[in-house]
């Protein structure tokens, strides 16, 4: 068989490289990788540039423990596409809880004036679109290792949404 912790198994799974990881979004694991990685810089990105409308010391920590997590996860999904290992996703993150408070919230978009609401607005519903994204690749991979390692990422990514939003009530719920 396989070693549980390589690409290989992966490919097993979906395909030899080149086939599509879903007939409709004719993704290979290479894109679903890539697409991951854009997704953690698009994150990093948010955080950076929420720093600056941020304006207590516990807002600017918040996000910029946040843009930290999002740089790692992009090095360490850069590391499994590199050695084709998914031990690099490994995580300790789990039983995290789902508040659903920007769930209930309008979509936002952002623009260079946006104010801090609609950055965390905007950040929390990212998050959950990385971590169903992450849910779905944990799904069609289920009973592998890369299944598991994406479950942990979605942990993760379900676990900034959950400071997201408890930051969201502490500093803007409050304020309403």
């Amino acid at each position: 068989m396989c070693a549980p912790a390589t690409l290989n198994c992966f490919l097993v799974k979906i395909g030899r490289k080149g086939d599509s990881l879903t007939a409709q979004k004719g993704w290979t694991w290479e894109n679903a990788l890539d697409r991951a990685i854009l997704m953690e810089e698009q994150s990093h990105s948010l955080y950076v540039s929420a720093l600056k409308r941020a304006i207590s010391p516990g807002s600017k920590t918040l996000l910029a423990n946040l843009a930290y997590d999002e740089l790692r996860h992009k090095a360490r999904l850069e590391e499994v596409k590199r050695t084709r290992s998914w031990q690099e996703l490994d995580s300790r993150t789990s039983g995290v809880v789902d508040l659903q408070i920007l769930d209930r919230v309008e979509d936002v978009r952002l623009s260079e004036d946006a104010t801090y609401e609609e950055v965390l607005i905007f950040a929390g519903k990212r998050e959950k679109e990385t971590h169903e994204y992450y849910l779905e690749l944990s799904a069609r991979l289920s009973n592998t290792a890369a299944g598991d390692a994406f479950r942990k990422l979605a942990d993760e990514e379900l676990g900034h949404k959950n400071r997201i939003e408890k930051e969201y009530e502490s500093v803007i719920m409050r304020e309403g």
